[in-house]
């Protein structure tokens, strides 16, 4: 009894250890040594983890790196080196990531009894301390050219410090031309001045001016003259915290005129903060290979805000799915080749295709960039005025328009109207005439697109015609050049009906004379085409039936011993068979051919002459008796070829 009150309770002691040191084990920290990719990386890395079910998170040090001596000396060797810790699979502490691409010339020296072989390359590197994911102090990101193991030139310098992600402070980023400095708010904000300058002294001095996150104004100078362009003027107060990226340029051009826009691009502030902005993020890719990140910064800006309502995202959308599918309907039309060599000599196609042209520049291309401004999702940072001001510079287009053609250097114009029902109308909000012209232009290129399609309908008509046509001549050359040479050499019988088949072509060739319709035309120069395929199919097999005969008759003659003659003697079998073929079968055909023939018979006469051949040899080696029996009375051919069950259709 204590034994058995013990053993119970042993097992439930060993289920509470069990249940206890199971989650514990799965916790304890492992070490991993060997190979390991980071999405293009590739090398040895070793680190601390733990597994959490079932899953490897990172927690530890870490560290992966990758260099060949080998191939560096051969050719060109590329080296990575990722250093830092993990606190349950988000990166944290200091890190250091290190990148290169060097070469050497075999130049070595020996240093403290070692050989040091001397490279050159590019050496990019970013360190600083990451904060759960975030960068938290200070950052330097740098590309350094190296010269037989010595920097030679730095090519690109950033210098930002943030607090937990949020960038602060003063920062600074260079490249081999030029200087960015500025200064963000505690709140990541951009704030007071940021200065563009160039390394050499000689291009121009480009200065934002922020205000608590909103560009007031853009100063550029150069030896000569200065230009100052202003920021988000007239905006209705209301603003949106977005982050300093491709999209907020593009938000910012369209507050602007073309000449400072074109200013805007000439210079190299935007293109510096791309440049940082890819740095940080392949070292983000690489964090986020190996578990949680938040390592890009945010340089926060403020907009103007100016919300879309219900509606107005509803006309956005019909706005967008009107530019896609006009725009794929005019690239069909204008990479259409055969369209393309058409408009070089035929008005009506160069009418339509510039009239697409037309379509396109005036209505697609302002369309596709509200487009492209909603895929960036900045339509709400500009004012509905400022938008079409600035997509619609030369105005809104008119619903009819010239069309200039142009035909063996002789130019003229022709009117299009649109078919659309839609029209621009005042009464109407700007973001509803927008719809309309993109309406408008889809209208246009649609019903183009089906003048197009009638176009090439027709020429593919044409083109096909003068082929069939083309086709039809060939055919009833060769029919009549075998006619010809196969009629001498045949027995007469089989001659007449291949003269009856060449009388046949002749009058099938003047019957499509006759057709004078281009449509009708088409069709039977198909019919026609498919009916001198016949007959050449049975000019060819008339010309085979002497040797049909020829080898039914072998085949059924066998060689037999005469003992009264004590010879061996010829002797036909299953003469009804043979018979049936001789008498009623062939001279049925050779009747058909003469009397009966017509395009829609020849194709299975041809077919039923050669199943009967094929059908009799068969017949020789089988039990025909009961068929003779029948085939003694039968002298109808039709039913004869039903009995041989071989499909008769040459009679309806």
């Amino acid at each position: 009894m204590i034994r058995l009150t013990i053993k119970p309770l042993l097992q439930f002691l060993v289920y509470i250890v069990v249940g206890i040191y199971i989650p514990v084990s799965a916790q304890e920290t492992q070490t991993y040594n060997g190979p390991l990719q980071i999405g293009k990386y590739n090398g040895n890395a070793t680190y601390s983890y733990k597994l959490v079910e079932n899953d490897t998170v990172l927690d530890g040090d870490f560290t992966v790196l990758r260099s060949n001596l080998q191939e560096l000396l051969e050719k060109q060797d590329y080296s990575f080196q990722f250093k830092g810790s993990f606190v349950d699979g988000t990166a944290n502490g200091p890190w250091k990531f290190q990148f290169g691409e060097f070469n050497s010339k075999s130049q070595s020296e020996v240093i403290d009894y070692q050989y040091r072989v001397l490279v050159s390359g590019i050496q990019k590197s970013a360190i600083g301390k990451i904060k759960m994911g975030k960068p938290n102090g200070k950052w330097i990101v740098l590309e350094e050219e190296i010269e037989n193991s010595e920097i030679s030139k730095t090519l690109f310098k950033s210098v930002i410090s943030f607090d937990n992600g949020v960038p602060q402070q003063n920062f600074s980023i260079n490249s081999e031309n030029y200087t960015l400095v500025g200064r963000f708010l505690r709140d990541g904000l951009a704030h007071d001045e940021w200065s563009l300058f160039p390394s050499n002294g000689i291009d121009q001095f480009e200065s934002w001016y922020f205000k608590d996150g909103l560009l007031q104004s853009i100063r550029v100078d150069d030896e000569s003259d200065h230009k100052t362009i202003k920021a988000f003027q007239g905006y209705n107060s209301q603003t949106k915290i977005i982050n300093l990226n491709a999209g907020y340029i593009k938000a910012l051009e369209i507050q602007l005129s073309q000449v400072d826009i074109d200013i805007l691009h000439h210079n190299s502030l935007p293109e510096l903060l791309k440049q940082n902005a890819a740095r940080y993020q392949e070292v983000d890719d690489i964090l986020s290979a190996l578990g949680k990140s938040e390592f890009l910064p945010e340089f926060k800006v403020k907009v103007p805000y100016y919300p879309l309502d219900s509606l107005e995202v509803a006309n956005v959308d019909s706005i967008v799915s009107y530019y896609k599918k006009a725009n794929e309907l005019s690239e069909s039309i204008l990479q259409n080749s055969q369209l393309n060599i058409l408009k070089l000599s035929d008005s009506n196609t160069a009418y339509q295709y510039n009239t697409v042209l037309y379509l396109k520049e005036k209505f697609l291309k302002p369309i596709e960039e509200i487009v492209n401004y909603d895929s960036l999702n900045i339509l709400e940072y500009t004012s509905r005025e400022q938008l079409v001001n600035h997509v619609f510079s030369d105005g809104m287009p008119e619903s009819k328009m010239d069309i200039e053609i142009q035909i063996d250097s002789i130019t003229s114009s022709k009117s299009y109207s649109l078919p659309s029902s839609d029209t621009i109308n005042n009464d109407n909000s700007i973001i509803v005439n927008i719809e309309a012209v993109a309406k408008m232009g889809y209208d246009g290129i649609l019903s183009i697109a089906n003048e197009v399609k009638e176009t090439l309908t027709q020429e593919k008509r044409q083109n096909e015609l003068a082929s069939l046509e083309e086709e039809i001549i060939q055919k009833n050359d060769s029919m009549v050049i075998f006619i010809d040479s196969t009629s001498a050499t045949i027995p007469l019988k089989y001659a007449t009906a291949l003269k009856q088949l060449k009388s046949f072509t002749n009058n099938t060739l003047n019957e499509y004379s006759k057709v004078k319709s281009a449509q009708n035309r088409l069709a039977a120069a198909r019919s026609t085409v498919d009916c001198l395929n016949n007959l050449n199919d049975l000019s060819r097999t008339v010309s085979l039936m002497p040797a049909y005969q020829t080898d039914i008759i072998e085949n059924y003659t066998d060689r037999i011993w005469n003992p009264f003659m004590a010879t061996l003697m010829d002797e036909d079998i299953k003469k009804r068979i043979t018979s049936t073929y001789t008498k009623i079968l062939e001279p049925y055909f050779l009747t058909e051919i003469e009397q009966q023939i017509s395009c829609e018979s020849i194709e299975d006469l041809n077919k039923n002459i050669t199943a009967t051949y094929k059908k009799i040899l068969e017949l020789k080696d089988q039990n025909t008796k009961k068929l003779e029996r029948k085939l003694k009375k039968e002298k109808d051919p039709v039913t004869v070829l039903e009995m041989l069950n071989v499909q008769n259709t040459t009679k309806q």
